[in-house]
């Protein structure tokens, strides 16, 4: 009897292990996922943002949509819990102009509001929120909507090519390529062409080209003049279709639609 008694408490020492190794994998991976909050009321945010944190996930607290429009200029989350009733700019709002911009498109966005009539959901799900919320909520509900969001398969087909003219870009390997002929890029220069492409048509700021951690990384000191050298470099690179990227003068650069 003692036998099986020792066999058993072995095999649930197993079994607590393994799922503890699971809950501490799982909160890993989703070290990477930032989720960002924009919240008007402190009590509220910080709530929200302990217990994701909890969950693993890294999370970032604006007061309003103009804070969150200007953090995502450098850093994309990838998933946004957006109030509505927020000063300076509302959620509804904020929500409009994330969907315009190309980089924040596919970004999840979880609307957490008091405004609960049936008109106000449907404007939520009219500006492009992907789910709506009514306080109080319930964090359990919360945090399975959220697994599903970031769980969910993305479109490859979408994501992985991005074209312009003759040239493409495989965002899986990061290789570029004109005519299909291999156009040999630093990987600077790809991350540099991409957001020039993706906001094709927009006038991107010197500024906020900088402030793109993504193509620099965390810790280089970057110089309006670098990114004018690495344009240079760019424009010789693409031949003829490098044309279509201009200088606008005193501002930055655009990929101009319309040449």
């Amino acid at each position: 009897m003692m036998r099986k008694y020792k066999i058993f408490v072995k095999i649930l020492l197993i079994f607590i292990n393994f799922t503890f190794f699971q809950q501490k994998l799982l909160n890993t991976l989703r070290m990477n996922e930032l989720i960002a909050i924009a919240e008007d009321d402190e009590d509220i945010s910080e709530i929200l943002s302990i217990n994701l944190n909890q969950e693993g996930y890294k999370t970032k607290i604006f007061r309003n949509g103009l804070e969150l429009l200007n953090f995502c200029k450098s850093v994309i989350p990838d998933l946004i819990l957006l109030d509505i009733m927020m000063p300076k700019l509302d959620g509804v709002e904020t929500c409009k102009m994330i969907r315009k911009e190309s980089d924040l498109q596919d970004i999840p966005v979880i609307f957490i509001t008091a405004k609960s009539s049936e008109s106000d959901i449907v404007v939520g799900h009219e500006v492009g929120g992907n789910d709506y919320l009514i306080k109080p909520i319930s964090s359990k509900v919360l945090l399975a909507k959220i697994k599903r969001f970031l769980n969910k398969p993305k479109n490859i087909t979408n994501i992985n090519v991005l074209t312009f003219k003759d040239i493409k870009l495989d965002m899986n390997s990061y290789s570029a390529s004109r005519k299909d002929e291999n156009i040999e890029l630093t990987r600077t220069e790809f991350l540099l062409l991409e957001a020039l492409i993706k906001n094709r048509g927009r006038v991107l700021s010197r500024d906020q080209l900088i402030k793109r951690k993504r193509i620099w990384g965390d810790d280089k000191i970057i110089y309006e003049r670098t990114i004018d050298v690495h344009v240079k470099n760019l424009r010789e690179k693409l031949a003829s279709t490098g044309k279509y990227i201009k200088t606008v003068r005193g501002i930055g650069y655009i990929i101009d639609i319309n040449d």
